[in-house]
């Protein structure tokens, strides 16, 4: 019985490093975001779609909320 607790608790400790993990990238695609619309840059076209694609951009997260502001500026920029 100890030998299965034991490894569901290796188990549930792997599944918590895994969300913390993420966490960490979200929160440094946020930070990332935030300093380019801060210092008013627009990133390559290909960063900004890889960000928006990754599985750690959250929806309606800082990083996709200023990725997607960035990217309609530059559509709005090749129109004129």
């Amino acid at each position: 019985m100890q030998v299965l607790l034991d490894g569901k608790a290796y188990a549930d400790a792997d599944m918590i490093q895994s969300a913390a993990d993420a966490g960490e990238y979200a929160g440094g695609f946020d930070y990332a975001m935030l300093v380019f619309k801060d210092l008013e840059l627009i990133p390559d076209v290909r960063l900004i779609c890889a960000v928006l694609d990754s599985p750690w951009c959250e929806k309606d997260s800082y990083a996709d909320m200023i990725g997607r502001e960035l990217l309609a500026k530059m559509q709005s920029n090749r129109g004129r």
